[in-house]
């Protein structure tokens, strides 16, 4: 990466944290990625696929479809083809398909409405699907945008239970941030990086803070803060702001860099394969991005609800 940016080895690292990073291999696409997630995700949790209620997919960069070898850039709907694709896989998804934004927030916003689902008893199982393949975009991008994005995709199953689950959420926009980041011409990514190395902790702040306030917790009654992975600086800075105790912070930034509107959701993915989650431990998820987006939510943690 260093030499492909023209960049003197090891200042990746010493910059963003990042030391490795995935990018699309041979073959690979954001439906493939987001369609292997959702595939793991129900095999690992043993639910029938045809009790599925809903399948949410969200990403914040527009899908690109390999055809004859070339790589097109269009816009379509595609949580059915994520459908699709796992039928294709012989995983009988059969139910209701919608797409999400809210760029690197949107999973706090899918949790959200998956919450609000089963709490009213509208649905019972929700498969949430994540997924990006920002190096597709990176090619005419600034170098200190490339040298932090990466492809990624994360999947999670939400099922009523009797367990203690979700606290609550807090989620905010503030539109002043619209034009904070584009993809121009379907080609290029751009990103205002000045103002948002300047809005992304804040926001960090902002979203523990009011979650912490609406549900009356307190810092020390987190066990594990799980932020957007956006960069070292900017979680440091966050972290920092909000005065949450750095050794009750998930970071995987060194080794996914950040993928995107992924990111969120790979490092809770991460987190819990690692074994950073305990039974029962209280758990917050810190979303921020471009928009501008924020949230957060607390959850306790159970590793086997279905």
């Amino acid at each position: 990466m260093e030499a492909k940016l023209g960049l003197r080895p090891g200042i990746i690292e010493r910059l963003t944290g990042i030391q490795k990073r995935h990018y699309l291999g041979e073959g690979e696409s954001l439906q493939s990625l987001a369609t292997d997630v959702g595939f793991e995700a129900i095999k690992k949790s043993g639910l029938n696929p045809s009790h599925l209620d809903m399948l949410i997919v969200y990403t914040d960069v527009p899908p690109t479809i390999l055809e004859n070898g070339c790589l097109k850039k269009t816009y379509y709907e595609i949580s059915p083809h994520i459908q699709y694709l796992l039928r294709e896989r012989k995983i009988d998804v059969d139910c209701e398909c919608i797409n999400v934004g809210g760029s690197c927030a949107a999973f706090i916003s899918a949790l959200q409405i998956a919450y609000g689902l089963i709490k009213s008893g509208a649905k019972k199982n929700i498969l949430i699907v994540g997924a990006a393949n920002c190096s597709s975009f990176l090619e005419k991008a600034d170098k200190n945008v490339a040298m932090t994005f990466s492809d990624g995709a994360a999947a999670t199953i939400l099922t009523a239970t009797q367990e203690k689950g979700f606290v609550d959420f807090y989620c905010m926009t503030e539109g002043a941030g619209y034009d904070s980041a584009s993809f121009k011409d379907y080609e290029e990514f751009f990103i205002d990086r000045k103002r948002v190395a300047e809005f992304a902790p804040r926001a960090f702040q902002l979203a523990i803070n009011n979650l912490l306030k609406k549900t009356k917790l307190k810092i020390e009654n987190i066990d594990l803060f799980i932020p957007h992975q956006a960069g070292i600086k900017i979680i440091k800075n966050g972290i920092e702001l909000s005065r949450i105790p750095p050794q009750k912070v998930y970071i995987c930034l060194q080794h996914d860099g950040n993928a995107g509107a992924a990111a969120l959701q790979l490092s809770l993915s991460n987190a819990m394969d690692e074994g950073r989650m305990k039974e029962g431990d209280l758990i917050a998820l810190v979303g921020f991005g471009t928009g501008w987006h924020y949230g957060a939510t607390a959850f306790y943690y159970h590793k086997n609800p279905v």
